[in-house]
């Protein structure tokens, strides 16, 4: 049943509340927070840009409601391959180390944005929304991936801009994709043990990424386990015994002011946080640059020294209220398009959600990976509401008609009817010649019993 835009249905209404208070607080502590790259009070100037950001993000949520995911749909592939195209020229810019005339220009040596007037384009994190919408899109009908050959082309249909990706580089959004797939599969019915042996096939080739990765990136891995004051003073005693680590004795003494330099100050600003908090715009973390990012990546980290537990207790509750409508807006919907789409969104917002504020209480390491809907940034923000808006347009626009059930139900839903046409031949072998058809057991149409199972 198509509903009207305005119309966003009960856990519609719950996710844009959701979002309204998360995006207020992220606004709220942008506006009174600097950049560490720019002197001056820069704060309100780009809490001013932020507005402007969820203003777009709002016209472009709105477009997505009107047009409705199911005609979205037929443009999946089309949206896939021109979001994988946007990652080539800067691939090449990294590759070739060219800014192609200032449109690349890197940031931390890093190639994942391209300059436009008035704007930067982050290619990679409208990829994530691109690649949920193509992946929902190839597995919706097909039963190809209940074997084990048959997953080899959405886990190739994920390695293409896995691969491009990292090539910026950009670790934290590559490894996004992958709780994403393996989400996606398994609940449009992989099994479990072909699953598990891609993970086990991942597990086994993961020593040799590890020593392609760059040296700062295994440094973020490393400075996770370094919180370890007895693995700290370990590796300074006898750094060769703990060389896989690829820590040197002198980085396990400075650990504290080098690598774990941002972990250590996020974890420190959301302890000094304590119940309450420091209030807003007060704190030491918030009058001075002692933490990077603070305004991105870390943005979380400044809510606890804000607002203390009760403030993070907010943004957690906020964040557990769109994964619930989502997964309620997923196990209501029938279609398989929409059904895996909702739950892709789900993962993808869920999973993003864990591995930022993971890294920033340092259970998780350093990958520059935002905090949806309330870290500052354009491409970020614009894709999460464009990701909330086909979420809501599934729960509006899902049919309320009598339907097979999708993946894997169908085949379970085949040999119900079969037992159920098996059952009404005995009883009529043994039911009495002559009975009036009133009499007797009432079978009916044994699709019918299955349909409300």
């Amino acid at each position: 049943m198509r509903k009207g835009t305005s119309d966003l249905t009960q856990p519609g209404w719950v996710i844009l509340g959701a979002i309204a208070v998360l995006v207020t607080l992220g606004v709220a502590t942008v506006y009174v927070t600097d950049t560490h790259y720019v002197s001056g009070h820069d704060g309100p100037r780009n809490a001013v840009k932020q507005c402007v950001r969820v203003l777009v993000g709002a016209l472009l949520a709105l477009g997505v409601l009107r047009i409705g995911y199911q005609q979205l749909s037929r443009y999946a592939y089309a949206i896939f391959f021109g979001t994988l195209a946007l990652l080539v020229p800067l691939v090449l810019a990294h590759l070739l180390h060219t800014t192609f005339g200032g449109l690349t220009a890197p940031r931390n040596g890093a190639y994942r944005w391209i300059h436009l007037p008035g704007f930067l384009a982050q290619p990679s994190e409208l990829m994530k929304v691109a690649f949920v919408l193509a992946l929902a899109w190839y597995l919706r009908y097909r039963k190809n991936y209940r074997r084990f050959l048959g997953l080899m082309l959405p886990v190739l249909m994920s390695a293409v801009p896995l691969g491009l990706i990292l090539l910026e580089p950009d670790l934290g959004t590559a490894l996004l994709l992958v709780p994403v797939l393996f989400t996606m599969l398994f609940l449009a019915g992989a099994k479990i043990r072909h699953l598990l042996i891609i993970v086990l096939l991942g597990l086994a080739v993961s020593p040799i990424a590890w020593k392609q990765i760059r040296g700062y990136q295994r440094q973020r891995v490393t400075a996770v386990m370094l919180q370890s004051e007895p693995l700290r003073k370990a590796v300074a005693s006898d750094p060769q015994k703990y060389r896989f680590l690829g820590t040197t004795r002198r980085q396990a003494i400075e650990w504290a002011a080098s690598s774990g330099y941002q972990l250590v100050h996020s974890k420190n600003a959301i302890g000094s946080g304590g119940v309450f908090g420091q209030g807003w715009g007060q704190g030491i973390y918030v009058r001075s640059d002692l933490l990077p990012d603070r305004h991105n990546d870390f943005v979380f980290s400044v809510i606890g020294h804000q607002w203390g537990f009760g403030g993070c207790l907010v943004v957690l509750l906020c964040y557990l209220a769109i994964v619930a409508a989502g997964c309620q807006i997923a196990s209501a919907t029938i279609e398989p398009f929409g059904r895996l789409l909702a739950a892709g969104i789900v993962a993808l917002t869920a999973t993003q959600v864990l591995i930022n504020i993971g890294m920033t209480v340092g259970l998780m390491p350093i990958t520059g990976i935002t905090l949806p809907y309330v870290s500052y940034g354009g491409s970020s923000l614009l894709s999460g509401f464009v990701a909330a808006a086909l979420l809501v347009s599934v729960s509006q626009h899902r049919p309320f008609l009598l339907a097979t059930r999708p993946f894997e139900f169908v085949d379970q839903q085949r040999r119900l009817a079969h037992l159920f046409d098996q059952e009404d031949a005995a009883v009529r072998r043994e039911k009495p010649r002559g009975s009036s058809s009133g009499e007797g057991l009432a079978i009916g149409n044994p699709h019918d019993h299955v349909s409300r199972m």
